[in-house]
């Protein structure tokens, strides 16, 4: 349920970022096409205001050449310097013709051929007095202005300017972004100048070919620009469009009148350039809403483990004290069992155990003293168990005194050492030297460390090895009891503590239960792990601090 909180919270931050940067590129792209539209403005206004400035000069000359008596060419070459002062200025050429088209000076180049002389004196005629004209055509922009005196044309004067190079004087610097650029058509459909595609200027747009559609498909946008038809950004002189290479632009245009003709100045830039910014941010913020995803997930995970092992571990606490709970019920009802039985069973078994010698004493029959003798045997054995009862009903009060847990376990084997049933048995000693004393009952230790040797030896009879081991851990004694025997099934361990319960043919099922009971009672614990085939582990925890 928290993973699945967290993932729906995540996934709105994720559509919410997504539908934010979507509106900041908007936003941002319309502030850019804004400032393109700004910049293509000023740029047509500038060559506006430029050819208007050449054009007052050229009117300025002319009337100066109507003054002159002399034509020479001094005084053509003073009254034309300050068209040609500016090294850096566009590349131009003047012209002055006579009435008859002849030219008187010239003076300036440009890249190409000039316009008809003859046709530059009819232009001219109407023009007077103080008007000017401006033409373009095959590349090149003119400027004609009559020279008149007293209403009477006398010559003309034009100047002439590579509209190319016109255009990269004003436009070659504009750079829109990255890869955004500025270019110019006029209203019929030719390109005027563009900086990716020089090899396509003079090429008219409504007669096209295929080369023209090299990286083109078509020019649907241009013909709006150029018929007025800018639906293409909702009526405005800006906006967004579909390129032919199917890339998204943004783009902005103005509209500079020359003579009769409109040049048409666009900027245009890629759509994905201008919001890199943006899709770059936002792409850092939606991976720090993947990664704090990932790691709530990853935290959310191990809490869950985490919480999974806290309920197992109680749930296995928790077991274990139900288990304990039972098992000290079933001691506690056996202990009054054991008590009822030894005292009901005691007193007549002794009477018939005086019978019994009398019985054998005065029998001479063979036959019948052996039967004697057997029930001796038998009944002897009852009273072994009683004896055993009465012990285990009957606990001995705990004397607590300071005790090493090395020296008793030695003390123990030691008490063993001439049992039959340890003799085929190689007993390993792994005790950590210097370990500190306990108060406890250094007796009843040992009875449970000497019932938990026996049970390791009876489940050895071919032989094998015990290891006993002692170590200080967590604030109490820990003693271990390893050996190699037939170990304990599965299903029998919960068992193995139980009274009477035994895997033995001749066990009575009491000695691990009264060592359980010891443990136990001294405030300590008794465990087993165990394997068929394999061996049983017994481990005794003690506390530091002693007995209850």
């Amino acid at each position: 349920m928290i993973i699945g909180i967290f993932v729906v919270i995540v996934a709105a931050l994720i559509t919410l970022s997504i539908a934010l940067q979507r509106t900041v590129q908007m936003e941002m792209a319309e502030q850019f096409n804004n400032q393109q539209l700004l910049l293509a403005n000023a740029e047509a206004k500038n060559i506006k205001d430029y050819l208007n400035n050449i054009q007052d000069e050229l009117y300025h000359i002319a009337q100066f050449a109507s003054l002159l008596r002399d034509s020479s060419y001094l005084n053509y070459k003073l009254m034309t310097d300050v068209l040609f002062t500016d090294a850096a200025s566009v590349k131009k050429r003047i012209e002055f013709l006579d009435t008859r088209g002849r030219i008187v000076y010239t003076r300036g180049n440009v890249h190409a051929a000039g316009l008809d002389e003859k046709s530059v004196v009819a232009w001219a005629k109407p023009l007077c007095p103080g008007n000017a004209r401006m033409q373009h055509d095959d590349g090149l922009v003119a400027i004609i202005t009559p020279i008149c005196r007293q209403d009477s044309i006398i010559g003309a004067v034009v100047i002439s300017m590579d509209i190319q190079d016109l255009a990269k004087t004003f436009l070659s610097s504009i750079k829109s972004g990255t890869r955004g650029y500025a270019w110019m058509m006029d209203d019929k459909g030719y390109l005027l100048y563009h900086p990716a595609q020089p090899t396509m200027v003079g090429r008219n747009l409504h007669k096209t070919d295929a080369s023209c559609f090299a990286c083109h498909k078509n020019f649907d946008v241009e013909q709006k620009i150029i018929s007025g038809r800018v639906d293409f950004c909702t009526g405005e002189q800006c906006g967004r469009y579909l390129s032919p290479t199917g890339e998204d632009k943004i783009l902005a245009f103005s509209v500079v009148l020359v003579g009769d003709a409109r040049w048409i100045v666009a900027v245009s830039a890629p759509y994905s350039e201008v919001t890199l910014s943006i899709k770059r941010s936002m792409k850092i913020y939606v991976w720090i809403i993947i990664l704090i995803f990932v790691m709530t997930v990853s935290v959310s995970a191990w809490l869950i483990v985490i919480n999974r092992r806290r309920e197992k571990a109680e749930e296995r606490e928790r077991h274990e004290k139900e288990l304990e709970m039972i098992r000290s019920e079933k001691l506690a009802s056996f202990e009054r069992l054991t008590s009822g039985i030894t005292s009901e069973i005691g007193n007549p078994l002794t009477s018939v155990f005086s019978f019994i010698d009398v019985l054998m004493d005065r029998e001479d029959d063979e036959f019948k003293r052996e039967t004697l003798e057997t029930i001796f045997f038998h009944m002897n054995r009852i009273s072994e168990i009683l004896k055993q009862l009465s012990g285990f009903s009957k606990m001995t009060p705990i004397e607590v005194k300071p005790c090493k847990v090395n020296n008793l376990i030695e003390d123990s084997l030691s008490l063993l050492q001439y049992d039959k049933r340890v003799q085929d048995i190689t007993i390993i000693r792994d005790l950590q030297p210097d370990m500190p004393a306990i108060a406890t009952d250094g007796n009843q230790i040992s009875q449970a460390f000497v019932n938990i040797v026996l049970n390791a030896a009876d489940s050895m009879q071919n032989g094998g090895t015990l290891t006993i081991r002692s170590r200080v851990q967590d604030g109490t004694i820990v003693i271990e009891f390893e050996d190699t025997g037939v170990g304990i099934a599965q299903e029998n361990l919960s068992r193995i503590f139980d009274p009477f319960y035994s895997t033995k043919e001749k066990g009575t099922g009491l000695g691990l239960a009264v060592s359980y009971s010891i443990i136990k009672e001294l405030n300590g614990s008794l465990t087993v792990e165990s394997e068929l085939n394999k061996g049983s582990r017994f481990v005794i925890t003690l506390p530091l601090q002693g007995a209850k």
